[in-house]
């Protein structure tokens, strides 16, 4: 699972959302699962918090509320993000057949019950820890997009920018490496030289003078950085071997 859970709650009834609330911080303290979570009262606000983009993992939508109900909000989510869990909350069941649409994970019936609420929780987060994949979160201009570490081959700084090739393209953003450059390294990144950063996972072979990735792509690997490099692969290629 990914280091932090985000949850969204959008109940346009002050009290309901507040119990929801409630019980996201009760179950994620019993099961010593890192939230953040945020609580909106309305579609409109949840969506307009982001310009065009939705960051959490899941959602927690009141179905009957204002201009834009709970189940538009849904289809728009489902628009950007084709696995984040939802969960719709209601008073009736009328709309059940109409969540399939929307791949609503389940209902929440009011008044909701800490024991089923629990219950689903616990199903949703199992599911997210087997599904997760780390994403970087690439923003540029008005549009966010989340590209899997795993298929980053390498991101370089070409002056005030910087450069990211993943699967078969590349794309440059306003940003320095040393804003993202511990996030890289955790993520399996090695610097091979000054202002390059790359993914181990993608790396075939290292040299004294490169590194080739499998995709045939050469990197070039600086005298002073060899050795951190070479002793960086072995160690990451030796913790997937059998003991």
């Amino acid at each position: 699972m990914k280091e932090r859970l985000r949850i969204a709650v959008c109940e346009d009834d002050d009290t309901q959302r507040d119990y929801i609330l409630s019980l996201v911080a009760r179950w994620a303290k019993k099961k010593g699962i890192p939230c953040e979570t945020s609580g909106y009262i309305s579609a409109e606000q949840l969506m307009f918090s982001f310009d065009g983009y939705f960051p959490y993992e899941i959602y927690i939508l009141d179905i009957q509320m204002g201009k834009m109900n709970g189940m538009e909000l849904a289809r728009k989510i489902r628009e950007m993000d084709a696995k984040a869990a939802i969960l719709f909350l209601t008073g009736v069941k009328d709309y059940v057949l109409e969540g399939y649409e929307v791949g609503a994970v389940r209902y929440l019936l009011k008044p909701v019950r800490e024991d089923e609420f629990f219950r689903i929780m616990d199903e949703v987060a199992e599911k997210e820890r087997e599904t997760s994949v780390e994403c970087f979160l690439l923003e540029t201009g008005t549009t966010v997009q989340k590209i899997p570490f795993r298929d980053i081959w390498y991101v370089e700084s070409q002056g005030h920018y910087l450069q990211m090739a993943f699967g078969d393209q590349k794309v440059q953003w306003k940003s320095s490496l040393g804003s993202v450059q511990d996030l890289f390294e955790r993520h399996g990144f090695v610097m091979t030289r000054r202002g390059v950063l790359v993914n181990m996972g993608r790396i075939s072979r290292v040299g004294k003078t490169g590194c080739v990735l499998d995709n045939g792509e050469e990197i070039p690997v600086s005298r002073s950085q060899y050795k951190a490099v070479n002793e960086a692969f072995i160690r990451y290629y030796k913790t997937d071997l059998p003991q």
